[in-house]
């Protein structure tokens, strides 16, 4: 295991979250089967790159599809949140 290069995978992964934020704003209102699509689409990207051989791509699509779940597990725990507090 090697901390540094978790903290600097984390780092990239948030640094993606938040431009895709600031690209498309808040998304927590997308239903499942939106977030679905859109995380399919992403790692067909990966699959692409894996296709072609090329590492960097690939590894940028990686923190593209990370960042996509992310933002889906945050929508997530904004529905969560919200149910109980209606509860």
């Amino acid at each position: 295991m090697n901390e540094t290069n978790r903290a600097k995978i984390l780092e990239h992964v948030l640094g993606e979250r938040e431009r895709q934020f600031k690209m498309y704003g808040e998304q927590t209102n997308h239903s499942d089967a939106w977030w679905n699509v859109i995380a399919t689409e992403e790692n067909g990207e990966v699959a692409r790159a894996i296709w072609e051989q090329d590492s960097e791509h690939m590894y940028v699509e990686i923190i593209q599809a990370c960042a996509v779940y992310f933002a889906w597990a945050e929508a997530i725990l904004a529905r969560t949140t919200k149910d109980e507090k209606h509860s």
